[in-house]
């Protein structure tokens, strides 16, 4: 009762009155003016600065007075990131446990500023137990420098040399931790580069995981081992050594419910999204099927995390021909509340599917306030972040016209070949080179299939021969090369009939 007691003489001493925050239980249009410039723009009703002021103030002048009030609404909105909610996450755990030591230091640190020593300094001793449950060094740090200034102070030599040697510590493992993150940070930006740098070379990025890996036996730190197990499944990716990435996953998993790893700061989506990965690539469909569906089951479909499982279990259905089960998914993505919310960039893959879906199955649900003929109508202009989206939507778009008007065809396989030659000709894997070639076969022998079938044999037996790429490369190879080839010869020979 007594720290209550301080508490409250502190807060209303110390605080401001009017806390600078908006009310989000009354989102309604009243005499507030930085709610309505919320409301409005939330809405959609006010898009830009001339449409705010009109409904705020009835005059189209951006002038002082708007200014200010943006102003305010914007600090406002900041102040509520001091009290965001991760609980949906599936790494609440960790994010929350993080924010709660940030949230106490910022407490005893503004005691500290007004004189409070004692509870403040309580409070330090409170965030460093939270930051050493979480592992989290350089909190600690801030801590045991506040208290060593605080028993410099005060004249506590035994507590302020006790402090310093602590620190020399933490200091020390602090050191390790940043040369750790370099060299992770350092290989991310390597694996982030054009393929070409990737392609020369991984010994550079195995020389990493084995540093780490040496770094984390000397120090036990988890800030440490959280950046070598994800460069160690990268490296089995990068190598197309799925099997690993599979065996590496299961070791871990086994030694964090062993207790050797740190409960609090591991997270297994990492892993999880690894393990879906893997099983895809080595065509392991039932197993993936399974652990996939599971996962969905598991996670809150409001997280980003629900979203990348629901895209690896579409596109396993539809690797396997269960086109059906795909379109199912589909709907089942589309229906949730924050589909329409998602960035720009899902978005588009999730169209890139849904129109896979669509040519493959015929079914109308699939493109529901979509318009699928513009979509492949358009011919994707280039982005390199996009390289493998768009070159799947030019697939797409050839496999439309296979049967179509010649002459479209022949522009659409000239854009592709432009594409890869001119802007990704080391970005992509053999195979999605190799059916580029193949494609060409439809147009250059004027849909023959007699023909087709002859010329295209070398090709096609050494697409058979190819493996499928890693995330060495760029591709996004939603359906298996060999099955559109057989759909399209297929479609060939019904033609000529």
């Amino acid at each position: 009762m007594d720290e209550i007691k301080e508490l409250i003489k502190i807060v209303s001493d110390h605080t401001k009155k009017n806390l600078p925050l908006l009310d989000l239980k009354k989102q309604q249009l009243n005499g507030n003016k930085e709610m309505n410039l919320f409301l409005g723009i939330k809405t959609g009703m006010f898009n830009n600065d001339e449409e705010a002021s009109i409904g705020i103030y009835g005059t189209e002048e951006v002038d002082f007075k708007f200014r200010m009030l943006k102003s305010r609404l914007n600090r406002k909105l900041l102040n509520h990131l001091f009290f965001m909610d991760f609980s949906t996450a599936p790494s609440s755990k960790t994010v929350n446990t993080y924010q709660e030591a940030l949230d106490y230091l910022h407490f005893s640190r503004m005691l500290l500023k007004i004189g409070e020593t004692s509870l403040g300094t309580k409070l330090l001793y409170k965030t460093i137990d939270i930051a050493k449950e979480g592992e989290y060094t350089v909190v600690i740090i801030d801590c045991l420098r506040e208290l060593r200034e605080v028993y410099s102070k005060t004249f506590r030599p035994k507590l302020f040399h006790n402090i310093k040697n602590q620190l020399m510590e933490l200091e020390a493992l602090e050191r390790i931790e940043e040369r750790a993150n370099s060299i992770f940070q350092e290989n991310r930006l390597f694996i982030n580069s054009t393929v070409t740098n990737r392609k020369k070379s991984l010994e550079p990025f195995a020389k990493g995981v084995s540093e780490l890996w040496d770094m984390y036996m000397k120090s036990d730190s988890f800030n440490i081992f959280e950046k070598y197990m994800k460069m160690q499944v990268w490296h089995h990716e990068l190598t197309g050594n799925f099997e690993k990435v599979l065996f590496f996953a299961e070791k871990v998993i086994k030694d964090y419910e062993g207790g050797l790893i740190n409960k609090v700061r591991f997270n297994e989506m990492f892993l999880d999204q690894a393990k879906g990965n893997a099983l895809i690539k080595l065509r392991r469909y039932d197993e993936g099927a399974d652990f996939l569906e599971a996962m969905l089951n598991k996670i809150d479909d409001s997280t980003k995390e629900w979203y990348v499982f629901a895209e690896k279990y579409l596109m396993l259905n539809i690797q396997r021909n269960e086109f059906d089960k795909a379109s199912f998914i589909f709907q089942r993505v589309a229906a949730t509340r924050n589909f329409d919310n998602l960035e720009k960039d899902e978005i588009l893959r999730w169209n890139i599917l849904r129109s896979y879906l669509y040519h493959l199955t015929g079914d109308k649900k699939i493109i529901k306030k979509f318009i699928y003929e513009e979509f492949i109508a358009n011919t994707p202009v280039y982005e390199k972040d996009k390289a493998g989206i768009n070159v799947a939507l030019l697939i797409l778009q050839i496999l439309e016209l296979a049967q179509g008007d010649l002459a479209i065809l022949h522009e659409k396989l000239n854009a592709l070949d432009d594409y890869v030659s001119k802007f990704l000709n080391n970005s992509f894997s053999k195979r999605t080179k190799t059916f580029c070639k193949l494609l060409h076969k439809i147009a250059v022998h004027n849909r023959d299939y007699d023909t087709i079938s002859q010329k295209s044999r070398y090709l096609h037996e050494k697409l058979n021969d190819s493996e499928v790429g890693g995330k060495t490369f760029v591709d996004m190879e939603i359906l298996s090369y060999e099955f559109l080839w057989e759909k399209i010869m297929t479609e060939l020979k019904t033609f000529k009939a």
